[in-house]
């Protein structure tokens, strides 16, 4: 009402007429270059506002799967304000972009909301260019496949602080694969440790995912078609940008909260910021313009924070709602462990190469709930023809990895939770592949996918080998059947459920009290 009140002023008509204009132009001149070529195809628009009262603001890509075959088009337009906006729905379209052409779809969006949300050098946000380069080459050295390797011991001491908090707390369990994750990302990026369940960087990192995922899609607010609506009192800001206001101090503590506890201890443990400390040190004693900035290292260390953390918590959850609803998977599971590392210890990454199984498992994990759904969008650097397509430079385009995970030409009944899916034709399965898209694609792929797998598989491998996980029981004692609903924004998971984690049996309650930290 207030907003209705600030547009009948004068200074508000100014701003609409404004608005109205910039969109004007915007469309002109996307009109003009598609006399050439047309534009994917999309469902019809509205005059100026084009589709941005037709796309969903929940979970658009549904949407979009669905216009993607009613068009019978792997790749579909739309237009928001005069913004072109490409969405992909198949691995293919994405490979051929994304990847074969990367250099053309390497830029992002300016994300006004972000900036505004306090988000700063992030790997995740950066536009195309030096700084981009500089951060990416970094992460990637760091996170390597073969880097990783490293960080195992960090995993394996943290899973088993982890099971052994579920079997004291079994409640709490969501609060404990939580600290699973919050404390992996925190000893490889910062080298800090977390002791407790109620360690504050844990709220530090809930926060944080919080208000990432319900500020608003990247560039899909106003303000990041309109930027000068940042500068407006507040009374004219809408719902996201003062949200993104609002809840600024939780970002700028992730970026801030870390790297203030590192430089405050005396102790100096291995991890990604002291090595990135020790280097521009170095270069600075011998008179060197250092490579990295002070805002580059706490945007690098707090991109490992902010992605590893959130993303592992969720798949972790789609895990226990799957076992809970497939307890003859959770068997079989189990089952393949038990002939693997018997009863009497704990599994490790030395037996994941005999452990096909749970790796079946992780995949489907990733693919039957891909927590980023439909990405952060790339942004194309010059005009582009795809199958006889325009893709206008300065497109966002967004690779639907729900789509691609989901794909009925790829996978056979794609909403059911099947790990069998991927046994090899050869020994009677269907060999389907693993999923691809929920990493990204491109120069964009994340480069913490391969420790994002090994966080994942060595908690579904360890509770597997030592623990139950049930349906809760109501106050008559009758099994409760979980309702699968997925949280909306830039990470989904599945919504607050109950469930029972209980031991195995005695020999895995012993696995885990006898194996020290």
């Amino acid at each position: 009402m207030a907003l209705i009140q600030v547009l009948n002023t004068p200074q508000g008509q100014a701003f609409v007429a404004l608005a109205v204009l910039v969109t004007v132009l915007k469309i002109a001149l996307s009109r003009r270059r598609t006399r050439s070529s047309p534009l994917p195809p999309g469902p019809p628009g509205e005059p100026i506002l084009g589709h941005l009262r037709i796309i969903p603001t929940d979970n658009p890509e549904y949407a979009y799967m669905k216009w993607s075959r009613e068009f019978q088009s792997d790749i579909i337009s739309f237009n928001v304000l005069g913004q072109p906006i490409i969405v992909l729905n198949s691995v293919h379209a994405a490979i051929d972009l994304l990847d074969k052409r990367g250099a053309n779809y390497c830029d992002r969006p300016r994300f006004v909301l972000f900036e505004v949300m306090g988000w700063r050098k992030t790997l995740t946000f950066l536009r195309w260019g030096p700084d981009f380069r500089k951060h990416r080459s970094v992460l990637q050295r760091a996170f390597q496949k073969t880097s990783i390797v490293q960080h195992r011991p960090v995993q394996e001491r943290e899973t088993i602080v982890m099971l052994k908090g579920l079997l004291q707390k079994p409640e709490e369990w969501e609060t404990i694969m939580r600290r699973f994750a919050t404390a992996v990302v925190l000893g490889i990026g910062f080298g800090i440790e977390i002791n407790t369940d109620t360690d504050p960087f844990i709220q530090v990192a809930a926060d944080a995912s919080y208000a990432l995922g319900h500020g608003g899609a990247p560039a899909g607010t106003p303000v990041d078609f309109f930027p000068f609506l940042r500068s407006l009192p507040r009374l004219f800001h809408d719902r996201s940008l003062k949200f993104a206001s609002d809840w600024r101090w939780a970002i700028r503590n992730l970026h801030d909260m870390p790297y203030e506890a590192v430089m405050s201890s005396s102790e100096k443990r291995q991890s990604l910021i002291h090595t990135m400390l020790s280097q521009r040190n170095t270069q600075l004693g011998n008179g060197q313009t250092p490579e990295l900035s002070i805002e580059d290292i706490k945007g690098l260390a707090g991109a490992v924070y902010a992605a590893g953390q959130d993303t592992t918590w969720s798949t972790l959850i789609v895990f226990v709602l799957n076992m809970i609803l497939h307890p003859e998977v959770q068997e079989k599971g189990q089952m393949a462990v038990d002939e693997v590392v018997g009863r009497d210890r704990l599994p490790t990454f030395e037996d994941r190469p005999q452990l096909r199984y749970i790796d079946y498992i992780v995949q489907e994990t990733l693919r039957w709930c891909p927590v980023s759904p439909i990405g952060v969008p790339h942004r194309s650097l010059q005009d582009d023809i795809y199958e006889g397509y325009l893709i206008p430079a300065g497109s966002f385009i967004y690779a639907n990895a729900r789509a691609m995970t989901h794909d009925k030409r790829t996978y056979q009944d794609p909403d059911t939770f099947d790990p069998d899916r991927y046994i090899p034709v050869e020994e009677g399965g269907r060999g389907e592949p693993f999923p691809n898209g929920q990493f990204g694609f491109g120069r964009r792929v994340c480069v913490g996918k391969h420790l994002a797998e090994a966080s994942v598989w060595i908690v579904v491998v360890a509770m597997l080998s030592t623990l139950k996980i049930e349906k809760a029981l109501d106050a008559e004692g009758r099994e409760v059947t979980p309702v699968v609903e997925l949280t909306n924004g830039l990470t989904s998971h599945p919504k607050r459920f109950a469930c029972r984690i209980v031991p195995r049996d005695e020999e895995g309650v012993d696995a885990i009290l006898n194996t020290s930290i």
